[in-house]
């Protein structure tokens, strides 16, 4: 198959659609244009979901949640499938890093590989940035802690699980839709089946109480955010400079591909627990917990 040719310089303006899934490549996709339109809804996702979570969760979600509560340690079979969902790298962040490393290895164009690249940079600091508006916003405790809501826990879910940070917004949500995100500009029909099971594997969240609603949705927006703020020239340009290097240096090149996206699969798991450990040991105290706990 022939590689289209590019024909940005003369198209008219670009449209919302244009920015989310471009169609043309070579160097002029680069260019944030159209991005002020998606980027000013994801703002306006997260700031609308943090008023509900500060003003009107008790009204608004609460109810939300009671209905799914219903359903709880009811059904064994149930139960231990949206626990699964919840705890398995292998059925979270690997099946987006999957579709990602697919993209890559379906594509050659520079511009097309910078912008895999720089989505997922962008995804994994929605993902750190949303952990720490999680440690430092005084939001909410987490449903299965809050005791007006009478929460029962489902099968698999500790009582004391994740009970020393808030929970707005979710840093699950906003690194799997930040990366689905990317993978519709790529492929759109690709993407809305990775942005379906995002939504899944958040509502299995919000099940089992780590989530509420709100936190899912504001995590969207802050995903989309992210992903267009790293949709731009200068960042591009230094992804292409990263991206000369496979060529040339094609082991080393992909075994650090390697590590990195490993992390991204499982949201840094392994090093936040050695920062942890660290800290625990140098200073004596858990960064990663609220500072009055």
């Amino acid at each position: 198959m022939q590689p289209i040719p590019d024909n940005s310089a003369a198209a008219s303006p670009m449209t919302v659609v244009r920015a989310l899934t471009p169609e043309h490549t070579g160097a002029d996709t680069a260019r944030p244009v159209g991005a002020p339109l998606p980027l000013a809804i994801g703002a306006a996702l997260f700031t609308s979901c943090a008023l509900i979570a500060a003003l009107r969760q008790r009204a608004w979600e609460y109810p939300v949640i009671r209905v799914m509560d219903v359903y709880a340690d009811r059904s064994v079979l149930f139960d231990r499938l949206m626990h699964a969902l919840t705890t398995r790298d292998l059925l979270q962040g690997a099946t987006f890093i999957s579709l990602l490393w697919y993209l890559w290895f379906s594509t050659d164009e520079p511009s097309d590989r910078a912008r895999l690249m720089t989505g997922i940079v962008a995804a994994s600091c929605a993902g750190i940035l949303s952990r720490v508006l999680q440690l430092m916003l005084p939001t909410h405790l987490r449903p299965l802690h809050t005791p007006a809501l009478g929460f029962v826990l489902p099968l698999g879910v500790t009582p004391d699980a994740l009970n020393h940070f808030n929970s707005f917004p979710s840093d699950h949500g906003a690194v799997f839709f930040a990366l689905s995100f990317v993978i519709y500009r790529m492929r759109p029909k690709l993407g809305a089946i990775a942005f379906a099971w995002a939504t899944v594997l958040d509502v299995a969240r919000v099940y089992e109480g780590y989530h509420f609603p709100s936190d899912i949705v504001g995590s969207i927006g802050l995903g989309l955010v992210m992903v267009i703020l790293f949709d731009s020239r200068g960042i591009h340009q230094v992804a292409r400079r990263v991206i000369a290097w496979e060529p040339v240096r094609r082991a080393p090149f992909y075994m650090l591909a390697f590590l990195l996206t490993y992390q991204v699969a499982t949201l840094f798991d392994d090093v936040r627990e050695l920062g942890r450990g660290f800290a625990r040991a140098a200073l004596h105290k858990d960064i990663f917990s609220k500072p009055d706990q």
